[in-house]
């Protein structure tokens, strides 16, 4: 008998343990401030051997359109737990709590002082300028709604949208990762503005 018991204890351990990677898994992609001021603060690590060509020429294409090459890479975050309502630059209630985890990190005294660009993206799905002008207003919503919420300098905070030009997963542009905002810490107000 104690064998038995032994294999349903190790089933029922892995078990658990199983659904215990799968919470952690649904919960991998939202940030805690921590996570989010750590990533803006910490620089990128030496570009690949394919972003060292890439980045030789001042121009480069990027899905049909010309991109100027940036030469040194700057400290960014991707939140994919940032939620609109369809097709709209409303945010969703489920979006809140990443929200107050950004405001909360960058109004950590690491970040206060650098220029944060927001920058809004899509996935495939839509036409080029509908996609263009939805992340352009989705970007300027969460730059409002850090300004109101947490008096964040709306000198410090810079929105763009990218549309569907920039997709994170570029194996599948209409992968749900391709929707996100992307903060960088473009760093400090007076160096950033030369």
């Amino acid at each position: 008998m104690k064998p038995v018991h032994f294999r349903v204890g190790r089933f029922l351990a892995a078990g658990f343990l199983g659904l215990m990677s799968l919470s952690d898994a649904a919960w991998a992609q939202f940030l805690s401030r921590e996570q989010i001021v750590r990533a803006l603060m910490t620089q990128p690590g030496p570009p690949n051997f394919a972003d060292q060509l890439r980045l030789t020429r001042s121009l480069t294409l990027a899905n049909h359109d010309y991109a100027v090459a940036s030469v040194q890479s700057k400290p960014a975050v991707d939140l994919h737990e940032i939620y609109f309502e369809f097709n709209s630059a409303a945010i969703t209630a489920e979006a809140e709590p990443q929200l107050r985890e950004l405001g909360a990190a960058l109004s950590d005294p690491c970040i206060k002082g650098s220029s944060i660009s927001i920058g809004g993206h899509t996935d495939a799905v839509g036409g080029d300028a509908f996609n263009q002008i939805l992340s352009e207003r989705r970007a300027a919503t969460i730059r409002w709604y850090l300004i109101d919420n947490f008096g964040l300098p709306p000198a410090a905070l810079h929105a763009a949208g990218y549309g569907k030009r920039r997709p994170k997963n570029s194996a599948d542009v209409y992968a749900p990762e391709n929707r996100r905002v992307e903060i960088v810490n473009e760093g400090q107000q007076g160096r950033s503005q030369r």
